[in-house]
């Protein structure tokens, strides 16, 4: 039976690696490593289940508590609900189960799973690893016009990756950057428990380790520059400011700023000159900027950068279907759909979370999706105020939070709610959040071990 367990657990924490290394690269790797974690969770509750009858079947399917239980269930609830006036009910209930329950689960699954700091850093080497090839896949394309793994081109200049959108990948970026920060200021914890526990080893592959991720974290920052994504221009710089003031390290924010002011400089004007869809503004508000003295030159670039590029027309539908579904949306996952079969504007999403949420929901989805990001915020304060004294599961639990506040930030421009591989990615470093208590617990239990 302790084999069986074994094994089964041994297993979830393989396909979870594997997960975590084709997030950018592949849809159908992302749904086999989902259903091997489903498939060896179950037999592993059946085991025990059988090996303990009397706990009760349901109770041995039980997951671990959150505090965001009710928010789900009353979203489920909603989604299920409003099947029957969804626009498109069969791809609403396929969603169901393939989006929003998967992905539920996958947070539990990871709270299950990662249960030691061997298996935490384990899975954060394997993001990195994972980090490392999607950086060298982004310079590829850069300097050759397409990537080395997909051959996916340029798009307009742009440098998009694995992913399939420029902004779905400055999404990315943002999310996980905090975190290789958060890995960076903590290296001399976790670079010598996951190699080795000799000291002559563990200094060198320390300094080799922090080498290689400063190095990776400026790539990826540079990256970013090229995505020419706005909206994940701004996440992260909210993000990182709030990191650095949230680990209260001053000075270390003032140059952080400063080094933002830098890279939003330069490639602010790479993407004035490759983003051909924001270009055309007119210089007719000059009078709004008159009493500042702005150059033309500077108030075009001002113009520029803050041209909503469609995002208003964008806005304005999804205001429309709210207007015609106001309490229950127009089905789950079902929004394109609904503007084909009303002909209402351009079949594209809205571009805004809360929008995209309401219109498919309606105001009663919205309140509900609020009231999880509220419970999950109160939820991570008490983890981090649980790791506290833990000085790098508290860093990385701080970096954590703010790449999932990047993700928020920028899912108000754009549509990162949409994207199957940054929803798994949203859900997954909320399942290593939540997963900090645990190693916590398990370091500091009289048994120990890592």
């Amino acid at each position: 039976m302790n084999k069986a367990l074994h094994i089964c657990d041994r297993l979830m924490y393989g396909a979870l690696l594997v997960l975590v290394i084709f997030i950018p690269y592949s849809l159908a790797m992302i749904e086999a490593c989902l259903l091997t974690i489903i498939l060896a969770w179950v037999l592993k509750h059946w085991l025990l289940w059988k090996a303990n009858p009397q706990r009760g079947f349901w109770a041995a399917y039980r997951f671990s508590p959150s505090g965001m239980e009710w928010p789900l269930i009353v979203i489920g609830f909603l989604i299920v609900a409003t099947l029957p006036w969804s626009h498109a009910p069969a791809l609403s209930l396929k969603k169901f189960f393939s989006r929003f329950l998967q992905q539920a689960f996958l947070m539990y699954a990871v709270v299950e799973i990662v249960k030691t700091h061997r298996r935490l850093y384990g899975v954060m080497a394997t993001l990195l690893l994972t980090l490392f090839v999607v950086n060298a896949d982004i310079f590829v394309q850069y300097m050759r016009g397409y990537s080395f793994i997909y051959h996916t081109p340029l798009t307009s200049g742009r440098v998009l990756g694995p992913m399939h959108h420029p902004n779905d990948l400055g999404t990315l970026l943002v999310m996980v950057l905090p975190v290789v920060l958060a890995l960076i200021i903590t290296h001399r914890y976790w670079i010598p428990l996951l190699w080795s526990r000799a000291t002559q080893v563990s200094r060198g592959l320390c300094t080799m380790g922090t080498v290689a991720e400063v190095v990776l974290f400026l790539l990826l920052v540079i990256a970013l520059g090229l995505t020419a994504s706005r909206g994940a221009w701004i996440a992260f710089a909210v993000s990182m400011v709030g990191l650095g003031v949230c680990l209260k390290r001053y000075w270390s924010t003032v140059l952080l700023i400063l080094m933002l002011v830098v890279v939003f400089w330069v490639f602010w004007g790479h993407s004035l000159h490759q983003r051909h869809d924001i270009q055309d503004v007119s210089l007719g508000t000059q009078t709004k900027y008159s009493s500042i003295s702005l150059s033309p030159q500077y108030e075009k670039s001002l113009l520029v950068f803050f041209n909503p590029s469609g995002r208003y027309f964008y806005w304005e539908t999804a205001w429309d279907i709210i207007k015609r579904y106001p309490l229950f949306g127009c089905g789950y996952s079902a929004y394109v759909q609904t503007l084909n079969v009303l002909k209402a504007g351009h079949a594209e999403y809205p571009h805004n979370i809360l929008l995209h949420i309401t219109a498919e929901l309606g105001l009663f989805g919205l309140l509900a999706h609020l009231w999880f990001f509220t419970a999950l915020y109160l939820c991570a304060r008490r983890v981090l105020r649980a790791v506290f004294s833990a000085y790098d599961l508290y860093i990385l639990g701080c970096g954590i939070c703010f790449g999932l506040l990047a993700w928020i930030i920028h899912s108000l421009t754009d549509t990162a709610w949409t994207s199957l591989q940054l929803s798994i990615l949203w859900w997954l470093l909320i399942g290593i959040l939540l997963s900090l208590v645990s190693v916590f617990h398990q370091s500091t239990s009289p048994r120990g071990g890592s």
